[in-house]
């Protein structure tokens, strides 16, 4: 018996660029020749066209635009950090939504779009509750959305102004060291700091990896957050050997060898708390590229109930975990929430009272009272 659970992705949905449901609304309240310009114009908006154009308001947008969808005008545009929690920064771009509160079970969105009913239904999934919607203007949402998510002007506040004064004492020496310069016992050394200022920082903004790029003229530093990989740092390019030498040394990897990919785990202390990192290197037309894969166990493994699974498919996936044989598997795109659910799973089998044994690769996170086997190619211990 061979099962199979597709986790869906929720960036895979598409929608229409232009809202061209406006134009009979707009005909409504301008005049036709006006309205007949604006439908004429390339692309984007007609929303914001409109507005732009001078031929009418956000307020007598909204005000017919309630009447026709019998929909309430939000009152407000303050959002809750519980509300904002509910939905990533990446579902509510795409669908120009913001998550305004959250009570009774119920999520509080404000949409420009009230007939966007894949996008209600979206919500709902990845929200796990009831929403209610109400009318705002999409440029409104999209100037708050940039507000209540973490930016990247606000991520590079956070980085720079450490960051800088460690880049400041980093000499043209220090682009020179050996093995021995970058190792735990050379705590001191600015390019140290800078690693570990980068890895907290990347920890407290909860980004799930961080991204060390070798530019033209530069190092640029990313963080993914939510699924959206943002800019945070642009560093001298003669800091990138020994960056990228630094985090090798942490991941027990040859910093002599840059022609081939590499891989391994560093563990590091951020706040008290052990986070694991799985390091991936890669060589590339500017310099190595490294991603540091950010495994924070305080959050990994959820119960099944958590997962936000709707009422079938969590039935479902609880039929098949009580089986006694088979094969269950769970697929899906990057970050869609595999390993999440593969964990949760194996928690509830636990629970159970069950001789667990897992073959990984890598072990992600540690789950007390598994027996988890890393698998070491080199060693001949592979999945077979």
């Amino acid at each position: 018996m061979v099962q199979a659970l597709q986790v869906p992705d929720p960036t895979a949905i598409k929608i229409a660029t232009k809202d061209a449901w406006l134009i009979p609304l707009l005909r409504e309240i301008a005049p036709d020749a006006d309205v007949a310009a604006i439908a004429l114009g390339q692309g984007g908006s007609y929303w914001s066209s409109a507005v732009a154009a001078g031929i009418t308001t956000d307020d007598m947008i909204l005000a017919a635009l309630a009447t026709r969808a019998q929909m309430r005008v939000a009152s407000t545009l303050a959002s809750t950090d519980q509300a904002c929690a509910r939905i990533p920064e990446r579902i509510a771009r795409r669908y120009g939504v913001l998550p305004l509160s959250l009570s009774d079970a119920t999520l509080e969105v404000a949409t420009g779009n009230p007939y966007d009913f894949d996008c209600e239904q979206m919500l709902e999934f990845v929200a796990s509750c009831r929403v209610r919607m109400s009318l705002a203007s999409p440029m409104r949402i999209a100037e708050r959305l940039d507000e209540v998510y973490r930016p990247t002007n606000v991520i590079e506040r956070l980085l720079a102004s450490t960051a800088s004064a460690i880049v400041e004492e980093i000499r043209a020496d220090d682009c020179e060291m050996d093995e021995r310069d970058l190792s735990d016992g050379a705590r001191d050394r600015p390019i140290i700091k800078l690693v570990d200022h980068i890895v907290a920082e990347g920890v407290a903004l909860g980004a799930s990896d961080i991204h060390l790029e070798s530019e033209e003229g530069l190092i640029a530093v990313r963080y993914r957050i939510d699924g959206v990989l943002r800019q945070a740092l642009a560093l001298p390019k003669a800091i990138g050997l020994p960056l990228v030498s630094r985090v090798k040394i942490m991941a027990r990897l040859d910093i002599a060898d840059r022609l081939r990919p590499q891989g391994g785990r560093a563990l590091v202390t951020v706040g008290g708390e052990r986070i694991d990192l799985r390091v991936s290197t890669l060589p590339a037309a500017n310099g190595e590229k490294v991603v540091i894969r950010i495994l924070d166990s305080r959050g990994s493994v959820h119960s099944l109930d958590s997962l936000g699974l709707d009422d079938r498919d969590a039935a479902q996936l609880h039929r098949l975990l009580e089986t006694r044989e088979g094969l269950l598997l769970v697929t899906g795109p990057t970050g869609s929430g595999k390993t999440t659910t593969l964990y949760a799973a194996l928690q509830r089998l636990l629970d159970r009272g069950l001789n667990i044994i897992t073959v990984e690769d890598p072990v992600e996170y540690r789950i007390p009272g598994i027996v988890q086997v890393q698998v070491n190619e080199k060693a001949g211990l592979t999945f077979v």
